[in-house]
């Protein structure tokens, strides 16, 4: 009764809005061109007396939706540049504009262009992925940030992890596959999400083929469906846009080396195909090798990512892309120590004998990993106000490797352990096919999208046994025994080896509608049904009785109030996310079906966008509840009953106070904590969870002349803190609190650019949340050449 009258209500909503919405409406297009005929980007197009626009992208193109028919004029101007005019008459459906062409050449513009970008250059916040339509951040009810491509750029990020430094809404680190685990709000959220689609990689990414990272907070069941994998947990999602071919010719080469024998070589290329400028081309290159400040460990890795783009015509575009990754490198796992060892003056993993520079394994042990993941997004108008979207996403993973672990066996000895896999490949199929109907009217926005979303993922692991143990190291007489892969399997040959299996599958339909009146309320609703599919896992051949399905319903919805033309909102929202629960014995030998884990959030906030955009802000509380964990009662009967809270406070800030100087901070401020667990564990009550920092916060601040015999000189300092963090809910062991200082100093003239990045400036000396010592001091130097 209850879903159904939320569907009625949406329903109902969704014909109201788009009955009065509906009138005589059509959409403008053009391109704006350089005195050179050279495609002119970021140009603003303004719909004079009216707060309509739009910028052009990088091919020079601009389009403006649901224009009520009428006569316009439509301006064109940016910071430096001529401003142009152009009277319109809006008559029928679609309206094609002639070629603006601007008084100024390409490299006039480019001049123009570089002063702009500095204008807030790290404050992109509007994404197609957030709320599957077209809808601003200051209107959308919900916490996001935007990691920019130029903050990357400018920060000299050579891996995935560091370019994690400037997030907001939780701690990060390197997992033990050599990708990223986020812990927003104080669950684990892993880099899976790839321009909106599921690419599950258990391997290395490097980050040369980013465009942006955004971080969407609060549970994502709606989109994503049921966390599984790490994907969409309780806490948010984390997606990857990658960089896309467009209507431009661009050659940028690079160049890093730095401290412990870095080299790094990257490419971005783009072009035209051919000549009616409707198909394009790009490619992203990276080498990289390196080596750790340890005494052992390496890195030799390269990545190719081509793209192409073919605009066949003003209502289809097809975008494909592929991304490839190989890696040569040692991998370790999450270190470990005897409980024996915990005391009131042991209870951080600086507390422990051993020697910070040691690795305790070998460079001979470096695993091979390669992954591949190609899309395809078909974007098809089949009305004015009705847009077909598919995503079709394929990902693989190949790993064969031996994976380290250190544990602490007591004060003087050092046991080693290497985890094998031998090999293991992952793949996954992700389909998305998303129906989306946008109206604009003069009191109602209705933005509406249904879709469905198909998942097949498989992990095929081989491996022997689980922890096999090598030579212990005495660290009062540190003889470490040089071991290679051949010797180590030699050594285990003779033992059994297991091949498992695991597939499961997904199916979501989704319903999401966004109704704004009179450009100030916007209320948000959704609504989605999930069915879970596991099959039985095969172990050696034998296969199990553990599959099951699940079905779930998740919801979503959202409140924002924006009553100052844009500057300010208020906002509210609930929403809820859903973990899957395996049938089991619940103790009394009876197999209960659970219901999904799930967590329900209620979020309020504000949204701040003042001084025409130099000043952007989020500012949210959240609670997020579980009320139905799997505990276990004092005789030993399971129910769901647990409880587990996480609620909290954050900010992020984007500013741009001066011409030339930006600022992008951040803080977060979590309490992710049990609140009933099982009989005889009482005593956890009230901890926090594991690998979940209470407070991080972050900032970066850069600064370049714009003008002046100095001009392009530049130079940036940020901060990077993490409170303590436990590495079990028992709370007496974990890494201690932390906090880092970075530096960059570039000069930028013409074609050229060069710069000279400092991390871990103060040489502190830290551990991750898994144990795992991180780099001291570091320097890194760029050279970068844009040859067209």
């Amino acid at each position: 009764m209850k879903v159904s009258k939320i569907l009625s209500t949406t329903l109902a909503l969704l014909m109201l809005a788009t009955t009065y919405a509906q009138e005589n409406k059509g959409r403008i297009a053009g391109k704006v061109l350089t005195s050179d005929n050279s495609p002119a980007a970021f140009i603003n197009v303004l719909i004079k007396s009216t707060k309509i626009g739009t910028m052009t992208d990088e091919s020079g193109a601009y389009s403006i939706k649901n224009i009520s028919y009428g006569n316009y004029t439509l301006e064109f101007s940016l910071m430096g540049m001529e401003t142009k005019t152009v009277d319109i008459e809006v008559n029928a459906p679609e309206v094609k504009i002639n070629d603006i062409i601007l008084n100024e050449n390409q490299e006039q513009l480019s001049e123009v262009i570089v002063i702009a970008e500095r204008l807030n250059q790290f404050a992109h916040k509007e994404s197609e992925y957030v709320a599957r339509v077209p809808l601003k951040n200051i209107n959308n009810p919900q916490s996001y940030s935007v990691v920019t491509n130029a903050l990357l750029k400018e920060q000299i990020n050579t891996d995935l992890p560091s370019a994690f430094k400037s997030i907001t809404g939780g701690g990060y680190v390197e997992s033990n596959d050599g990708n990223v685990s986020v812990y927003l709000r104080g669950f684990r959220s892993d880099v899976h999400l790839r321009n909106g689609g599921i690419a599950w990689i258990k391997a290395p990414i490097d980050p040369q083929n980013i465009e942006r990272i955004e971080l969407v907070k609060g549970p994502a069941s709606l989109f994503y469906g049921a966390n599984v994998n790490n994907v969409a947990n309780f806490g948010g999602i984390v997606n990857k846009v990658t960089k896309q071919a467009y209507s431009g010719k661009k050659l940028d080469i690079g160049y890093i080396t730095g401290r412990w024998d870095q080299n790094r070589a990257t490419i971005d290329y783009n072009t035209v195909l051919d000549k009616e400028d409707q198909v394009y081309f790009r490619f992203n290159g990276a080498y990289n090798t390196e080596n750790s400040f340890q005494d052992q460990g390496i890195k030799r890795e390269f990545m190719l990512a081509p793209s192409l783009t073919l605009k066949l015509s003003d209502r289809l575009t097809i975008q494909g892309n592929l991304e490839y990754n190989q890696s040569k490198r040692n991998l370790n796992f999450a270190r470990g120590l005897s409980s024996n060892l915990i005391s009131d003056s042991v209870n951080s993993w600086d507390d422990l004998n051993w020697d910070f520079d040691t690795n305790y394994g070998t460079n001979e042990m470096a695993g091979y990993f390669s992954s591949v993941v190609s899309q395809i997004k078909i974007d098809y108008k089949l009305t004015h106000s009705w847009t077909a979207k598919t995503t079709f996403t394929k990902a693989n993973s190949f790993t064969d490797a031996n994976y380290l672990r250190v544990v602490m066996l007591d004060e003087t000895n050092v046991g080693r352990y290497y985890l094998q896999l031998d090999p293991r490949e992952t793949d996954n199929t992700h389909i998305q096919q998303d129906f989306l109907n946008v109206i604009e009217g003069e009191k109602i926005d209705n933005k509406f999208v249904a879709g469905l979303s198909y998942l097949n993922n498989l992990d095929d692991t081989q491996r022997t046994g689980v922890w096999n143990a090598i030579d212990a190291v005495d660290i009062t007489n540190p003889v470490i025994t040089g071991l290679t892969n051949e010797q180590f399997e030699a050594n285990i040959a003779d033992e059994t080896k297991n091949k498992t299996i695991t597939k499961f599958q997904t199916l979501g339909f989704y319903v999401f509608d966004a109704i704004t009146l009179n450009k100030e309320l916007t209320f948000t609703g959704g609504l989605r049904f999930d069915r879970f599919m596991s099959d039985n896992t095969i172990s050696n051949g034998a296969e199990g009785s553990n599959g099951y399905n699940q079905n779930a319903l998740s919801t979503k919805l959202g409140l924002a109030y924006n009553p100052f033309d844009d500057k300010a909102s208020l906002f509210v929202n609930y929403m809820d996310g859903l973990s899957n629960n395996a049938p089991s014995d619940n103790g009394n030998g009876e197999i209960i079906t659970w219901d999904a884990e799930r967590a329900k959030q209620f979020e309020v906030g504000s949204k701040l966008n003042f001084f025409n955009g130099k000043l952007l802000s989020t500012i949210s509380y959240y609670n997020i509840r579980i009320d139905n964990d799997i505990i276990v009662d004092e005789n030993g009967i399971s129910s769901q009953t647990g409880e587990t809270l996480s609620k909290g406070f954050e900010i992020d800030l984007i500013a741009n106070p001066l011409p030339g100087l930006n600022i992008v901070a951040g803080f977060s401020k979590n309490n992710a904590t049990l609140e009933k667990v099982s009989s005889g564990r009482e005593d956890l009550i009230g901890n926090s969870l594991s690998y979940t920092p209470e407070t991080v916060w972050d900032f970066w601040l850069s600064y370049q002349a714009l003008k002046g015999k100095v001009k392009g000189l530049g130079f940036g300092v940020g901060a990077n803190h993490m409170s303590e963090i436990y590495n079990s809910t028992t709370n007496n062991f974990g890494s201690d609190a932390y906090t880092t200082v970075d530096a960059t100093a570039f000069y930028k003239k013409g074609k050229y650019k060069v710069s000279l990045k400092v991390d871990n400036l103060l040489d502190k000396e830290y551990y991750n949340g898994y144990g795992i010592p991180q780099k001291p001091f570091n320097f890194r130097v760029g050279l970068f050449y844009s040859v067209f």
